[in-house]
This record gives structure tokens, C-alpha cells and sequence, in this order.
């Protein structure tokens, strides 16, 4: 059945999620600078779907990180 670290995995990458989602919902068009806060959102869903498929888990944990280290860039620069 499913691991209970990959649950709270989903929810503690989910914030950091939200946290790239908040320009898509604030502009409400596509302009360019969306286009890569929706690819880094559309990585964390896929991210998800893998880790509950047995073969891609740990690719599934790289790309639900990947939402993290997007805000982490954004807050150095």
C-alpha cells in the first residue's frame, strides 16, 4: 500500500507548489513569465502521479522538489 513519507512528501512539496502558483492566479493570462511557473506546477502533478507508480517513484521525488528549488531561485534573486 502507499508509504505514509510519501504522503507527507506531497503535502510539504504541495506549499511550495502553491507558492509558484500564486502568479498564475494572480495575472490571469499567459504571458511568458507564467509559462514558467505553469511548467514548474505541471512537473510537481506529474511528480505525484509518478510516485504512486512503483518503477518511477524516485523520479517522482525528484520532480515533486522541483517547485522547491524554483522558490529557493526566486528568493535569491
Amino acid at each position: 500500500m502507499f508509504k505514509v513519507y510519501r504522503i507527507v512528501h506531497i503535502i510539504w512539496t504541495a506549499i511550495f507548489a502553491f507558492y509558484v502558483s500564486i502568479p498564475i492566479l494572480e495575472n490571469g493570462s499567459l504571458e511568458k513569465a507564467v509559462y514558467v511557473d505553469a511548467l514548474f506546477v505541471l512537473l510537481w502533478i506529474l511528480g505525484v502521479i509518478f510516485l504512486f507508480i512503483k518503477k518511477l517513484t524516485k523520479i517522482g521525488f525528484i520532480l515533486t522538489l522541483m517547485p522547491l528549488l524554483y522558490a529557493i531561485v526566486i528568493f535569491i534573486i
